[in-house]
């Protein structure tokens, strides 16, 4: 991983100069579109960042996500895959320039995969493909597969899969720095807050309508908003939810909203005796009071997920599932079965092991107060709920090492346009032990067999009854508890036109070439 050191380094080569907070480098005459989200540049790597770098429009996929959610053409300028399922022809689109000049190609494009399918990261889509070989033909590069996988192109939409000009590479293989084929390149890049864009005037697609944009990345919530309210921002890409009704109080922005395919929720350690059993997981989930918490945290009842698929996913979402109601006497009965029960300072305890957990909590207020009122309510049950200040790190580590129990989770289920992609990465087998952000050692036999029939669907209708095993799965057994979906807010200034801002409710662009000065 690049340093903040080596980033610093990177913007220099790009003829960085000094900045204030939240202002660019450009001119002060020239008009330059400010946007701000709660993320930061933490380092180079793909693996890391490639989804910050890809939703400011300077990278690109063979095949991406449109606004509607849907699978469009990028690079790549069609698909298609044989009668056997085995071969996936991408033809690449010809004509496309690297902001450094250089074309895109199909030789660099098949580099590029043979590079993604080796990865040993496991949150990457790419390297869970079935790759046999990948070959030129022509202006084509051919994916064989071991098997038929009906997502190929699906997973060439993961953020790490963007492709990037050779220029971008050490000789040792890391990212010194992103040249991609966007309609934006970077022209400036200050330390883990700061980007300058510029309109790429070689683009292959419609041009960017904004020539230049500044990103800053604020990750307080206060600072987001205080930027919003005086007008230093156009657009607050990510605006937290409780912070809306403040914001649009203002009078100086709007607000447009959706609900995202992100999940606020609870994920254990299926391995470990204290969940195990689904019964023990359905306890901890008649606990938590959803509307409460939707409401009070998030100023939305409507974001209590009584499911672990939001309305963003209409085939896997279930609009006849009722919610799930707080429960505590059913919640007490369930464990009281499992074996458990109270001691003498009324934590749960079963063979000498007692119902008493530490949850790792980030920095973020309203992370905070999620782990607070989860760590309440499950109290009511008993179930002892320590709180540890930490970062996500910690929690990675503590997977890898096998000693994590108990943490929250917001996973996004939308990193490509069919869940089942990330469920793969969640559920199989094979990932089973280091499934960051899910079911960690969930292991079901029925859930593997309907995933492996989903992914080997030729027709709808095999897929449709896969789905539908799948859907009753995750929501039986509760390798993760939903708690609340995650809105996903844009604010918008009155510089800028409201209606041609588009809103991603899978979170794949920013879109800001889209976005046009008001009138």
């Amino acid at each position: 991983m690049i340093s903040r050191r080596a980033v610093l380094a990177a913007s220099v080569a790009l003829g960085a100069v000094s900045t204030v907070f939240g202002r660019s480098a450009w001119a002060t005459e020239e008009r330059v579109l400010q946007i701000t989200s709660p993320r930061e540049i933490t380092s180079l790597e793909l693996a890391d960042t490639s989804y910050h770098f890809r939703r400011l429009r300077v990278t690109e996929t063979l095949v991406t996500i449109d606004p509607d959610g849907k699978l469009a053409p990028e690079l790549a300028k069609s698909w298609s895959v044989s009668d056997d399922g085995l071969n996936w022809t991408f033809v690449i689109r010809e004509g496309v320039r690297f902001h450094d000049g250089s074309a895109l190609t199909p030789e660099l494009v098949r580099d590029a995969i043979e590079v993604m399918r080796k990865s040993r990261n496991n949150t990457e889509m790419v390297p869970q493909l079935p790759i046999s070989s990948v070959s030129v033909v022509g202006q084509s590069v051919v994916v064989t597969l071991k098997q038929p996988f009906s997502l190929v192109a699906d997973f060439f939409t993961d953020g790490p899969a963007v492709i990037l000009a050779k220029s971008s590479f050490a000789p040792d293989g890391t990212v010194k720095q992103i040249i991609g084929t966007g309609p934006y390149k970077i022209t400036r890049i200050e330390g883990k807050t700061s980007v300058d864009l510029e309109a790429f005037s070689d683009y292959w697609g419609t041009p960017a309508n904004i020539s230049k944009v500044h990103f800053t990345g604020a990750t307080s919530p206060d600072t987001i908003a205080n930027m919003a309210e005086a007008g230093q921002v156009d657009l607050v890409l990510g605006l937290p939810q409780a912070l809306r009704d403040r914001v649009e109080g203002s009078g100086k922005v709007k607000v447009k909203q959706v609900q995202t395919a992100r999940i606020n929720g609870v994920f254990v350690n299926a391995g470990d005796v204290r969940f195990d059993d689904p019964v023990e997981r359905r306890a901890i989930s008649l606990a938590v009071d959803r509307r409460g918490i939707a409401q009070a945290l998030f100023g939305n009842p409507k974001a209590a997920a009584n499911q672990l698929f939001s309305a963003a996913f209409p085939d896997w979402y279930d609009p006849d599932l009722p919610q799930i109601e707080r429960n505590v006497e059913e919640g007490e009965r369930l464990l009281a079965g499992a074996g458990w029960t109270k001691g003498s300072d009324g934590v749960l305890t079963r063979d000498g092991t007692r119902f008493s957990l530490t949850m790792i909590v980030g920095k973020q207020p309203e992370v905070k107060s999620l782990a607070e009122a989860i760590q309440a309510q499950l109290a009511d049950v008993g179930i002892e709920v320590k709180l540890e200040n930490g970062n996500q790190g910690q929690v990675l580590e503590a997977v890898a090492k096998g000693s994590f129990l108990f943490g929250l989770t917001r996973r996004n289920y939308g990193a490509v346009p069919d869940p089942v992609a990330t469920l793969v990465l969640d559920y199989a087998e094979s990932n089973a032990a280091n499934a960051v952000w899910s079911g960690v050692n969930y292991r079901n036999p029925d859930m593997e067999q309907a995933l492996s029939e989903y992914l080997a669907a030729r027709n709808e209708d095999q897929r449709a009854a896969a789905r539908k095993k799948i859907r009753a799965l995750v929501n039986a057994d509760l390798p993760v508890i939903p708690v609340v979906w995650y809105d996903y807010n844009v604010s918008i200034s009155d510089r800028i036109s409201f209606d041609s801002v588009p809103i991603d409710a899978l979170e794949v662009s920013f879109w800001i070439d889209r976005v046009k000065w008001a009138s």
